[in-house]
């Protein structure tokens, strides 16, 4: 019986990891590499947003769910960019799709509400 044991089992196991897939619930897109390369040179804004605004649409086009944090994420480059009711939208869409993120994000909603522009500043 013990022999039985032996071939089956190697067997069983092949078929089992056979059965496993790869399937990400989310496409993050080139999230990683741009935040990356935004940490390491702030001056990468731009490439950072295009890819965020890239992931949004991309989801958004194949009827997916946008990543966690994504519209959070666009929201806050653009209200350092001085675009406040562009970060507001941004930030109740975060706040609809991610009803966990409905402190914070209604937090970010007053500070964008309560900010002045950059544009308007210089």
């Amino acid at each position: 019986m013990s022999i039985r044991v032996l071939l089956i089992a190697p067997i069983l196991a092949g078929l089992l990891t056979g059965c496993v897939t790869n399937h990400q619930r989310y496409g993050w897109g080139t999230y990683d590499p741009s935040l990356y390369a935004y940490y390491k040179d702030p001056t990468r804004e731009a490439a950072l947003a295009e890819s965020l605004a890239a992931i949004i649409s991309t989801a958004d086009s194949h009827h997916a769910l946008v990543p966690p944090g994504i519209y959070a994420e666009y929201g806050y480059l653009q209200l350092q960019q001085g675009k406040n009711t562009v970060a507001v939208d941004l930030f109740k869409q975060e706040e609809s799709h991610w009803p966990e993120s409905k402190v914070f994000m209604d937090r970010m909603i007053k500070v964008a509400s309560t900010t002045t522009p950059k544009s308007a500043t210089k």
